[in-house]
């Protein structure tokens, strides 16, 4: 899915210690999941609808909230994102639900995922 080159700069952040977690990949979730991204300054929740949707809710007024796409995770200012995956030391990108506002967070500090009861058939 991703060029090699891509391999080699996990390989540098692991190197430069600016890796500081576990990665999550967006594709395991299910609709009912709950994720929780905390950043230094804000929490968010996303309550995940789709593959790569969710509502997203946080603990300030001056954040996204609503609807929106979960592009994955980006690699400090660089601008370059890991599609698909979050993880502990990068930004988490997301799409408003129209796909015309952006918003990269600052370097997410922790994960919880909790996952929705599995429904029986």
């Amino acid at each position: 899915m991703f060029p090699p080159h891509d391999n080699d700069l996990v390989a540098f952040l692991e190197a430069a210690e600016k890796w500081t977690g576990s990665e999550l990949q967006l594709s395991q979730l299910q609709s009912g999941d709950r994720l929780l991204v905390r950043t230094r300054n804000t929490s968010y929740l996303l309550s995940i609808t789709g593959p790569h949707t969710a509502l997203l809710t946080s603990d300030r007024t001056d954040r996204p909230s609503g609807p929106v796409q979960i592009r994955g995770c980006v690699f400090g200012q660089s601008g370059i994102i890991k599609p698909d995956h979050l993880f502990c030391g990068g930004g988490l990108e997301i799409l408003g639900e129209d796909g015309s506002v952006t918003h990269t967070t600052s370097a997410i500090e922790a994960i919880q995922l909790v996952r929705s009861s599995p429904s029986e058939v």
